[in-house]
This record gives structure tokens, sequence and C-alpha cells, in this order.
């Protein structure tokens, strides 16, 4: 019985995990500019960052203008999805790569980043 408890609650912690995934894509620097919701139009500069231990950086804006979103991140089903380190928020949005194009759409609005070498 002990046996059996124990092969349970491994395929479960197994299953669970399942749908969490990685992307080693995502990993590194991407270069982008915001899009407003509204118009479409650039908003201002924004470079993405993925890191291996799942910390999601937003660094918006330039020199002393620039500030920085710390977030985590997973992936799951082709989702992006991204927990605000300060105010708990989660977002999701589906996001696919292509070469060193990463495109995120958000809210019916497609941003694309470039992968800084």
């Amino acid at each position: 019985m002990k046996q059996l408890l124990v092969i349970l609650s491994c395929f479960l912690v197994f299953s669970c995990n399942s749908q969490q995934q990685e992307d080693e894509q995502l990993i590194g620097k991407w270069d982008g500019s915001l899009k407003d919701l509204t118009t479409g139009g650039s908003i201002e500069k924004i470079v993405l960052e993925f890191t291996k231990d799942g910390n999601f950086l937003q660094h918006l804006g330039e020199g002393k203008m620039q500030n920085t979103i710390e977030s985590s991140y997973e992936v799951q089903n082709n989702k992006l999805i991204s927990i605000d380190k300060q105010t708990k928020e989660k977002t999701e949005a589906k996001y696919a790569v292509k070469n060193d194009t990463l495109t995120i759409a958000f809210e019916g609005v497609e941003n694309k980043y470039v992968k800084v070498k």
C-alpha cells in the first residue's frame, strides 16, 4: 500500500508539472518598442530580458528616464505568463519565436522584438 501511495504521488507531481514548459529560445535580451493599445503607434523603447532562473525584466525608456519592471515568468501552451514581483499582477500573452524575432500578442496588439546579440 505504501508503495502504491509513493507511485501515485510521483505521478501527480509529474502530471502537474507537465503543463509548465521551458523555452530556451526566450533566454536573453530582446529589443523593441511598445505600441499604444488604442492607436497601435509606437510609444517608447523597451528591452525585454528573460533569464534561465525564471526572471523577466522589462526595461522601459532610455537613459535617466529608464524604468525597470521586475517579474517572474513561465511558459505554458505557447503562452507567456508573467507575475509582477511588486504588485503580484499576473499577465498572460501568446508568443512566438521565429529566428531572431519574438512576437508577443497582448490584448489584440502584436509587439515584435529583435534578439540582442
